[in-house]
């Protein structure tokens, strides 16, 4: 029944679009370039790489002109804006939506998978290059359902001039939880202020739930069959708890005190103020010429595990690219013609260079590979290593939730919780669990809703988890 309705809600928003769009192409002059507009959150020096790319992109094919904008400051915000326009039948054609949107977005009916746009050989094509665990994070019961593209893990960055002051070797950053606080021991012994820059963030949290080897939902992750229910109480979330809150209470740990504040957590490690800092591979093209401008040498590491719990592997974050649904033929022509161009070897070794976010495909590392890139950039290639060494299990694979943003907020508030409120582990991961179980319930029961509201029940679905998630 879930599925009719979503098909109903994706039919009529499929044939409205095609009237308006319709109408559009018979004013459209014969021989100008098709028109596709492409939204992203990419600020900073990751904005200037997209604007690069597209521009680029835009010489090159003079059939085709991309329009790309920065829709939103956060992924959060350009979510959104994108919804909103979507609900108004304004949307772009290409939209960027990070990893715990994939659900929200696959349920809502404004998008077409882009596997049923790509032909046969292309379809193929991307199934060998992109490397597997990406592939598999955006693959929903077997369909392709957006373009892997801004695609990241998690690095320890450490201040290895910080290391080498306190007596440590500045090659080896810790591997582990335990090897970390015996380094920040010595660290803040050698008189540098803090420790570990780390925000207060929930993707952490989830990659330490998949390094210990646990899913954060039910029912394979909620790839098997929808999630109903968290595992947010389990013993790897205790660990996690418990960790962080040792972190906190011996001064080990400093954030900005703002739930999500990425700037204020980099600014604190780039301006010496801490010996590392937990961030994503997007980071390393923004930090690279902060810490030289800074005067330290910047190392990576991968990001440290429980010890003891073997290490099973990280989940694939960033984001994808979702086609619209309901376009003209010309305009889903020419957007396939984008993203298999972005996809190239050439443009996403580019991509990488630029920004520092993973080649996701093996071509692209290959032909980084031959070009000694990773000879001159040892650091850049910690995080493919890391990518490659991690298992394939339905924990590494990445959670599928719908209301996912929401219960990050919930988990950062958690860690507030346990840090800054001195509150218990147990009482805390137990208030967690029942208070994302609820919201993934008002999700699941929402997508339920009567057949004479199943037109409307993928909108308003979308419209309240994003503003519940807004409001935080």
């Amino acid at each position: 029944m879930f599925r009719n309705r979503l098909f109903a809600f994706a039919t009529v928003a499929t044939v409205l679009a095609s009237s308006v769009s319709a109408s559009l192409t018979l004013a459209h002059p014969a021989n100008a370039p098709v028109e596709i507009t492409f939204w992203h959150a990419m600020g900073g020096t990751n904005g200037k790489a997209v604007t690069t790319l597209v521009t680029d992109f835009n010489s090159s094919h003079p059939d085709i002109h991309v329009t790309e904008q920065l829709k939103g400051a956060s992924y959060n915000e350009l979510l959104n804006n994108s919804i909103a326009a979507f609900q108004q039948k304004a949307g772009p054609n290409i939209t960027q939506i990070f990893d715990l949107g994939t659900a929200l977005a696959s349920d809502s009916g404004f998008f077409t998978p882009v596997e049923s746009l790509l032909s046969a050989d292309q379809l193929a094509s991307v199934k060998a290059d992109v490397v597997g665990p990406v592939l598999g994070f955006f693959t929903i019961n077997g369909k392709l359902n957006s373009l892997p593209w801004n695609n990241s893990n998690p690095l320890l960055y450490i201040n290895k001039d910080m290391f080498t002051a306190a007596g440590l070797d500045a090659s080896k950053p810790p591997a582990t939880w335990q090897e970390l606080e015996a380094d920040c021991a010595k660290i803040l012994a050698s008189g540098v202020p803090n420790c570990l820059s780390l925000q207060i963030y929930g993707w952490p949290f989830e990659q330490w739930m998949a390094l210990q080897g646990q899913e954060m939902a039910n029912n394979g992750n909620g790839r098997a069959a929808r999630a109903t229910a968290t595992n947010l109480d389990s013993a790897a979330a205790k660990n996690i708890l418990a960790f962080w809150k040792d972190m906190y209470n011996k001064k080990y740990w400093i954030s900005s005190g703002k739930l999500e504040d990425g700037t204020g957590a980099k600014t604190i490690f780039s301006s010496k103020q801490a010996a590392m800092w937990i961030d994503s591979t997007g980071s390393l093209g923004g930090i690279i010429p902060l810490a030289q401008a800074a005067g330290f040498q910047l190392g990576e590491g991968f990001l440290p595990n429980n010890a003891d719990i073997p290490r099973v592997g990280i989940v694939t974050g960033g984001a994808s690219l979702w086609v619209a649904a309901g376009r003209p033929d010309a305009e889903n022509q020419a957007t396939v013609t984008f993203l298999m161009w972005l996809l190239a070897k050439e443009q996403m070794a580019k991509w990488h260079q630029l920004t520092g976010y993973l080649p996701i495909t093996k071509s692209a590392q290959t032909l980084l590979t031959s070009q000694g890139w990773f000879d001159a950039n040892p650091g850049q290639k910690v995080a493919i290593d890391q990518l490659n060494a991690s298992q394939s299990t339905s924990a590494t694979a990445g959670g599928l939730m719908g209301p996912y943003p929401q219960i990050r907020t919930l988990v950062e508030q958690a860690i507030v919780a346990v840090t800054s409120g001195g509150a218990d582990v147990a009482s805390t991961v137990k208030d967690l669990k029942a208070k994302a179980d609820q919201t993934l319930a008002d999700y699941n029961n929402r997508l339920g809703a009567p057949a004479t509201a199943a037109v409307a029940a993928p909108a308003a679905t979308m419209a309240a988890t994003m503003a519940a998630t807004a409001a935080k």
